[in-house]
Parts: C-alpha cells; sequence; structure tokens
C-alpha cells in the first residue's frame, strides 16, 4: 500500500496527543475524588450513575475516527487499474479576429458571429485533436492552450468581441509569432492553424516569419470571412466608423493576405461569405500532407482506496458524537408542589 499524500500521515500524531492529555485529565480526576459522595455522568440519555465510580467513559470511537480519517486524507492507494487512452497527434490552432472591421453587416449576422458560428460547427466534428484558441488583432493573445476538452473553448467564444483586445487593427505578424509559441514541441505531430479573419492586414512583416512557420510543418488554412461589396463598421458610440476626413469607412474582404499566407505553407484558403464544411476543408488539407495518427495506450495507475478508510471513520465520528459526548442538563423547577414558589 502507498499514500498519495504521505506527509499528512503525521497528523497521527494529534489523535496521540490527545489520547495522552485525555488520560492525564481522567488520573487527576480519579485522584481528586471523594470515594463517599455519588457521582452522576452527564450523558445523551440525561444523569446517570457512573458504573465505574468516577470514572468517565473514554472516548476511543473518537480517537479511532479521527486516525481513520486523517489516513483517508493520505489517500491510500493500492491495485493497478488499466485504462485505455486515445491521444491525437493533431494540433489545430484557431485564430480568430476580433478587429472592428469584423463587425461589419456584409456577412449576416456579422462577420465575427459567422467565424464563431464556423468554429462551432468543427469542434462538433473533431475527435481527440488538441485544439487552441487564438485572438488577434493589433496584438495577439493565447486565449486557449491546446487540449482535447473543447468545452472551455467554447465558454469563451461568445464573450470575444473587438473590445477584448487593447489594440485595434489587424497585425498577422503577432498572429504568427504567438502561434509559434502556442504549439507544442512534440516530434511528429501535424499542425494545422486555421486563421478566421476579413484579410484586412496593415503591414507584410508577416513574410519574415514564413520559413519559420514552414520549418516547424504548420499549415495554414485562411478563411476570409466578408464580401467584396464590404459593409459600414459599427462605432462605439452607436454611429459608424469614420476616417480623417470624416468618411464613413467602407470594409471589404482582402484575400490576397489570407490566399498567400495559405499557399505558401502548403494549407487552402476559402471564402466564408457562404455557409462553409470547415470540418471538410481541414480534412482535405490533412489528406494532402502527412496524417497525424490517433494512438490508443494503455495508462496504469494504483486504485484510489480512501474511502475504505473514511467511512468508517465518519462512523465511529458519528457514535462518539451521540454516545460519548456529555449533554448540558435540563433546568429544574424548584417550585413546591401545592404552592407558590
Amino acid at each position: 500500500m502507498t499514500f498519495a499524500h504521505p506527509h499528512l500521515l503525521w497528523l497521527l500524531l494529534l489523535p496521540a496527543v490527545l489520547i495522552v492529555a485525555d488520560r492525564a485529565r481522567r488520573l487527576a480526576v480519579e485522584a481528586q475524588s471523594w470515594p463517599s459522595i455519588r457521582r452522576l455522568w452527564a450523558g445523551p440519555r440525561g444523569l446517570a450513575p457512573s458504573r465505574h465510580g468516577a470514572r468517565q467513559p473514554r472516548r476511543w470511537r473518537l480517537w479511532l475516527g479521527l486516525a481513520l480519517l486523517v489516513v483517508a486524507l493520505a489517500r491510500p492507494q493500492w491495485g493497478k487499474i488499466e485504462e485505455r487512452v486515445f491521444d491525437q497527434s493533431r494540433e489545430v490552432l484557431l485564430a480568430l479576429d476580433l478587429s472592428r472591421s469584423m463587425l461589419a453587416g456584409d456577412v449576416k449576422p456579422t462577420r465575427l458571429e459567422r467565424a464563431r458560428l464556423l468554429v462551432e460547427s468543427l469542434l462538433d466534428r473533431l475527435k481527440g485533436e488538441r485544439v487552441g484558441l487564438l485572438v488577434f488583432s493589433g496584438t495577439a493573445f493565447l486565449q486557449c492552450p491546446l487540449s482535447p476538452d473543447y468545452e472551455v473553448l467554447r465558454e469563451f467564444l461568445p464573450a470575444l468581441n473587438p473590445d477584448y483586445l487593447p489594440e485595434g487593427g489587424t497585425d498577422y505578424a503577432r498572429l504568427l509569432k504567438a502561434a509559434l509559441e502556442a504549439f507544442s514541441n512534440e516530434a511528429g505531430a501535424d499542425r494545422y492553424l486555421i486563421v478566421l479573419s476579413d484579410g484586412e492586414a496593415l503591414t507584410d512583416d508577416w513574410r519574415a516569419q514564413l520559413e519559420t512557420v514552414k520549418q516547424r510543418g504548420i499549415r495554414v488554412i485562411t478563411l476570409g470571412v466578408g464580401t467584396e461589396a464590404g459593409s459600414v463598421i459599427p462605432a462605439k458610440d452607436g454611429g459608424f466608423v469614420k476616417d480623417e476626413r470624416g468618411a464613413v469607412v467602407m470594409s471589404k474582404l482582402n484575400p490576397t493576405t489570407l490566399k498567400q499566407l495559405a499557399s505558401a505553407t502548403g494549407g487552402a484558403y476559402a471564402e466564408a461569405s457562404g455557409w462553409l464544411d470547415l470540418p471538410a476543408l481541414l480534412q482535405q488539407t490533412v489528406e494532402r500532407g502527412r496524417q497525424g495518427a490517433l494512438l490508443e495506450r494503455k495508462s496504469v495507475r494504483l486504485g484510489e482506496r480512501f474511502q475504505w478508510f473514511l467511512a468508517p471513520a465518519l462512523l465511529l465520528l458519528l457514535w462518539s458524537y451521540w454516545h460519548e459526548f456529555p449533554v448540558t442538563p435540563k433546568p429544574r423547577d424548584f417550585r413546591r408542589h401545592g404552592g407558590a414558589a
């Protein structure tokens, strides 16, 4: 038998100290007892004469219950349990554009809402891949690290909006830098970066990182969310975004950067102005490259046996509380029978 937290076994000294202190108190009481005086013990059923002169009931249930509780807290373990574990060597990093232009309504209901729906459709079809979420505009931030647990990512999606990041605009250089840091260094893993954006890049600095992206084996799938006709951009004050001359800004889909990024990394580009089967697009990209295998392995762990000690500990403590602890006697009525007090 082993313990997950063996250092907690030092707490067994606590019941031992209490036993010694209780024993010393009993001896002191017995030494001061008067044999000719009848003693009563306040128990759960009221006052009753002590069966052993001045001796009080021993609290062995309390001490044993505390000792078993300490052993349960240390988490005793024995016996081997085999579990089947599935591990997907494919990593998918979703990059969501949160620039203010993503609030344009040329794609209903908005470009950002369409991007969210595409992400949801992908999560519903993935099985075992490690998926992460990166948000970007003028800066980039890893919101959810790569993990096979998609529920955390789903919780964050509804709260994402352009006010989530401190800088506006769209900087693909910072996006690629954050993506390179987010992917693991595991050998043999297939890596896919899915960018959902309207393509309005401010600079071409991102080209300097293309070689590193290709060396890491990252294939970029870009989705152009928007239309060539474009739409106005809602402003924070309720109006529309205007340029320095006071003219209303018309935001249009600019696929040039997205296409170049996908082509340079062996990925794919698709427009998402209409509904797009993103899981199928990812699968097509996977089939063109090396498909990450779904690995099955067996994991052996020790069985948790703390419940074998916790259950009797709780029972003993409840028994001790009911049987061993004295009660406060009820006040007596000293009025004389047949007359006023």
